[in-house]
């Protein structure tokens, strides 16, 4: 997929990250790690230039080789990093993916998310022509689970197992979206 690539909604611009994100990025990082280590096993209070320098990097190989699709978010009024949101975890035999997102705290409770989520499901759907998306949330994470409904998307289990994080296992709630969710007929 070519870098040059760029979704637009009402109030966000989403794009590969660059390298020239390094210093946003890590910003947003130290001030969201309090609010984002629970869920983020990279998220830590070390996160540093390295770490973000080694992120951007392998988040741009990845998107050159169509492994995953990380999207930096921006706000579109003041171009501020805002946070991120991928499709990753591709199963080309089942057409489908993981849909992932985290929002700078300082961002939190406007819907960025789920208006970042739902326009990178527009593009997994009608651009990639996924067949379906899988958030999976731990079930602690209130506000992952607020941003997987308010993306219509469907509860559909709590997998066990299903999360590895902090060196342990634990159950994740497994939601998905299918093109139906987004278009209906």
């Amino acid at each position: 997929m070519k870098m040059d690539f760029e979704l637009s909604t009402q109030r966000l611009i989403l794009r590969p990250f660059k390298t020239v994100d390094l210093l946003d990025h890590l910003t947003a990082v130290q001030e969201s790690t309090e609010q984002l280590s629970p869920w983020l096993e990279w998220c830590t209070p070390h996160y540093d230039q390295h770490d973000a320098h080694e992120w951007i990097a392998s988040s741009r190989l990845s998107w050159q080789t169509d492994m995953s699709y990380e999207l930096a978010i921006f706000d579109r009024f003041d171009d501020t990093f805002v946070g991120s949101v991928s499709i990753s975890a591709l199963i080309p035999m089942c057409n489908s993916a993981n849909l992932g997102y985290w929002v700078r705290t300082s961002y939190h409770r406007q819907g960025i998310a789920s208006e970042a989520c739902l326009a990178l499901a527009q593009f997994a759907f009608m651009t990639l022509g996924l067949t379906r998306l899988e958030i999976i949330v731990h079930p602690d994470n209130y506000p992952s689970k607020k941003t997987a409904i308010a993306c219509n998307a469907q509860f559909e289990c709590e997998a066990r197992n299903r999360i590895f994080t902090h060196g342990k296992t634990q159950n994740g709630l497994v939601y998905s979206l299918i093109p139906e969710d987004l278009f209906p007929r």
